[in-house]
């Protein structure tokens, strides 16, 4: 989905998505293991739950903003390649074939590897999920699915695939004056995309 893309755009989008997950897993961590006090023992290495999830919830915040901006950016900025082909007809808000993915996609990558929790002992449960994360972010940069971001859709930015499996960051704004398209990323690798509509 990311193909030809930077990294940090990748690395932001996959944050971000997860967010949901890291709070959800931090109170399902501190109900299960520390039910009352709120330090636990980790790698000799000692945390206070409700800080790590207040922190947590405040990088997700700051690294949402970035990557908004970021989005934004590569629009304004003009600086990206702009698409001029008879195929722009295809990224008409109208013509989108799939607009931020499933709500299976959703619940298989973000809601159901939070709340399980299975190992009774608290380094083995915070390893396999690091371990889980991992994984979902191969295959997330693997796949042609969208995986739905619900921060960047609180931000009103929408990530899209076209009819010809393009992928496109859409967003409304009032200094809408026509209808442009920009590719993202390498030219002659991404399938990635940005437009804006008229709010």
């Amino acid at each position: 989905m990311f193909y030809g893309t930077k990294f940090y755009y990748k690395i932001l989008y996959f944050l971000t998505a997860m967010s949901p997950a890291y709070l959800l897993f931090l109170l399902q961590f501190h109900s299960k293991f520390k039910v009352d006090v709120t330090d636990i023992t980790i790698w000799n290495i000692k945390f206070n739950v409700i800080y790590v999830l207040i922190a947590t919830i405040c990088i997700m915040f700051i690294l949402s903003i970035i990557l908004s901006f970021l989005i934004k950016h590569q629009y304004f900025s003009k600086s990206n390649t702009r698409i001029y082909v008879e195929t722009i007809h295809f990224f008409k808000e109208h013509k989108l074939k799939e607009i931020n993915g499933t709500v299976t996609t959703f619940l298989l990558g973000v809601i159901i590897p939070s709340i399980f929790i299975i190992e009774t002992d608290p380094k083995i449960a915070l390893g396999t999920f690091i371990f889980l994360q991992f994984l979902i972010y191969k295959i997330i940069m693997k796949s042609t699915d969208i995986f739905p971001n619900v921060v960047l859709i609180i931000f009103g930015i929408n990530l899209c695939k076209t009819q010809e499996d393009n992928y496109v960051f859409t967003f409304k704004s009032k200094k809408y004056n026509e209808f442009v398209v920009y590719k993202i990323g390498d030219p002659n690798k991404s399938r990635m995309y940005i437009t804006m509509y008229e709010k």
